[in-house]
């Protein structure tokens, strides 16, 4: 079974902002948000 090509870090960041998240930190890790909170959780 051939292997699933990967992508880059850059190019998954940049197809999730053009999916409508954005980012909310970034330091050695990104971290995103689409604005959802899921009931029950704080913000």
């Amino acid at each position: 079974m051939p292997k699933i090509p990967g992508i880059s870090s850059n190019a998954a960041v940049r197809a999730l902002q053009k999916a409508g998240f954005v980012i909310i930190r970034q330091g050695k890790h990104i971290v995103m948000s689409n604005g959802f909170v899921p009931p029950g959780t704080t913000q």
